[in-house]
């Protein structure tokens, strides 16, 4: 017997976890100019952009020059925006290969180069604005390996040279973000850090630093992006609302099938 249609709504609506996707707000892709994208480019001295191959992945390059010179892409997130990442979640995810300048000399990690979101979240203390900065940054080791740590805290993680997946994804449940690196989790709990600034928030990469004297380091920029999370309907508890609404009119219409009359009795 073919269980009723009322029965089966129910039970999705009970065991099935509401439906959720990604909104993605902001992105780069390979070699195109960002400016194109609809990132804006803020420049200090003589930084400067271009596209490149880097073995078949093609990526757009931002390179420290030396001295009091930067260059970053930035995004700026809108009001709802904001409001939305904050409430159903966010995610900032980038594909990046470390450029150093002496494959086999160190580099310490430093703000060249960056993949960052800067949250305004209305915080003023003794009249200055805060805002939280979730980001992260690279060095290698004397190996050619890249390190990559987020900012400004936790542990420094040792990947290959070439291109990596970075993820920093953020739940507005537990109101701290988990770090993934090529798809494996490697950190948990990360809150940013809070620093002084202007109120803008806003997503930007590149090289940011106008005080390192090691030119010739960068990095290539495959891909960078950044979403929200959204549920669209029908959620689960629709689905539980419906699937209930209809076995109630099911017994209202069919009666003796749920309480059957002894008809020997008389009445």
């Amino acid at each position: 017997m073919k269980a009723p249609l009322t029965l089966v709504l129910f039970w999705i609506g009970l065991l099935s976890p509401a439906l959720k996707g990604a909104t993605l707000l902001f992105s780069h892709q390979g070699s195109t100019n960002p400016t194109t994208e609809g990132w804006s480019s803020a420049l200090t001295g003589s930084g400067a952009g271009q596209a490149v191959t880097s073995g078949t992945t093609s990526a757009w390059q931002v390179m420290e020059p030396g001295g009091s010179n930067a260059l970053t892409y930035n995004q700026n997130l809108t009001t709802p925006q904001l409001t939305q990442a904050l409430t159903t979640g966010w995610e900032l995810s980038a594909t990046i290969q470390y450029v150093p300048p002496d494959p086999l000399g160190a580099t310490a990690l430093s703000n060249n180069a960056w993949c960052t979101l800067l949250i305004n979240e209305g915080v003023v203390v003794s009249g200055t604005q805060k805002r939280t900065l979730y980001g992260l940054y690279f060095g290698n080791d004397a190996s050619g390996n890249t390190l990559v740590r987020l900012y400004s805290a936790g542990s420094t993680y040792t990947v290959s040279s070439g291109f990596h997946d970075y993820r920093i994804i953020y739940d507005p449940v537990l109101g701290n973000a988990s770090f993934y690196i090529d798809g494996t989790l490697t950190a948990t709990g990360y809150e940013g850090t809070e620093i002084d600034n202007t109120a803008v928030s806003r997503v930007y990469w590149g090289d940011n630093t106008t005080t390192s004297a090691t030119s010739g380091r960068g990095a290539n920029y495959a891909f960078v992006g950044f979403s929200v999370e959204t549920v669209p309907e029908p959620s689960r508890a629709v689905l539980v609302t419906l699937a209930f609404t209809l076995i109630s009119l099911r017994r209202h219409r069919r009666p003796l099938a749920f309480h059957p009359v002894n008809l020997s009795k008389p009445c």
